[in-house]
């Protein structure tokens, strides 16, 4: 029996070991962005990335990469629009991230999960221009570790700009880093790492179920919807009175699943309802102000915008 375990450990252990990590069938990342820099001036929205195919370069297969965007761009308030954003190619091999330089025609480091503490390499220019700082600052290894998401052992490893800045960031493999977009920010003269590119929210891949730390909601709120002084009404349910104190009084005409955001993407409300009728929803427990509300059923996702006041 002891055996038989053994060699079952072994298996799941070797099955693990070589399952694909980075960019793995169906890989997306998912980032809100609040502002860019311009002249693209993205307000506020959302920053999808995912792998569309593969090319090679230098003799090297490499995943292609594009980044949507999905907001509202030069001032608040404007239409909301879908955008190409980003494109670049990376490659993974033996636990080191790479990405294309086109500049310079090779490949920078993302990440070595294979680092120890006190290893360093350079930090990413991205988007890849000339600037005035023609230096790159070094990214130091300050800490290693592991972490269980999802059933699966994953490297972590954590990186400052020594002596520059202590302020450490969180790699994870197979998601990357944790606290922005896909490269670490190491701020100078110049905008690197596609600081502007917004803040990680989630990620998932075929056989990965969505990984979510936060607060804030995978999914684009567009913040186009506009406000009915008296009610809103849609195929699923009619919503009213709306602005309100903190009762609304719903007419629902199908099961429905009930999620209001507030205007920073957060999640502060959730109810399923399993059947038709009449409804009180009651937000009088949160502060007054402009909400989302999404709302899923069987025939789509409808959103609208909810008045507290």
């Amino acid at each position: 029996m002891k055996r038989l375990l053994s060699f079952i450990f072994v298996l799941i252990f070797g099955l693990q070991i070589k399952a694909q990590m980075w960019c793995a069938p169906g890989a997306t990342w998912h980032y809100r962005v609040y502002t860019a820099w311009p002249p693209i001036d993205y307000i506020d929205g959302h920053l999808e990335l995912k792998v569309t195919n593969t090319v090679t370069i230098n003799n090297t297969v490499c995943q292609n990469m594009d980044g949507v965007f999905k907001g509202v761009k030069n001032f608040p308030g404007a239409q909301t629009i879908t955008a190409n954003w980003v494109n670049f190619q990376t490659y993974e091999n033996n636990k080191v991230v790479y990405i294309y330089n086109p500049e310079s025609l090779s490949f920078d480091t993302i990440a070595n999960f294979n680092a120890n503490i006190g290893d360093k390499w350079l930090a990413i220019r991205f988007p890849f221009i000339t600037c005035s700082t023609p230096s790159r600052p070094s990214l130091t290894v300050v800490d290693t570790g592991h972490v269980f998401i999802n059933n699966i052992y994953l490297k972590k490893i954590k990186l400052a700009s020594l002596p520059t800045s202590t302020y450490a960031i969180t790699f994870i493999e197979k998601i990357s880093n944790l606290s922005g977009f896909l490269f670490s920010y190491i701020g100078n003269n110049c905008q690197t790492d596609g600081h502007g590119y917004g803040n990680f929210v989630c990620y998932r891949d075929d056989n990965f179920p969505v990984y979510n730390p936060g607060s804030v909601v995978c999914d684009y709120i567009p913040s186009g919807v506009g406000i009915n002084k008296n009610s809103f009404t849609n195929s699923i349910f009619k919503l009213y009175p709306n602005p309100t104190n903190g009762i609304f009084n719903m007419e629902l005409k199908e099961a429905a699943n009930i999620k209001i955001y507030s205007v920073t993407g957060a999640l502060v409300y959730e109810r399923t309802f399993d059947e038709t009728g009449n409804f009180h929803l009651d937000i009088s427990h949160l502060s007054n102000g402009i909400y989302h509300l999404r709302t899923e059923s069987m025939k789509g996702a409808f959103y609208s915008k909810l008045v507290k006041e």
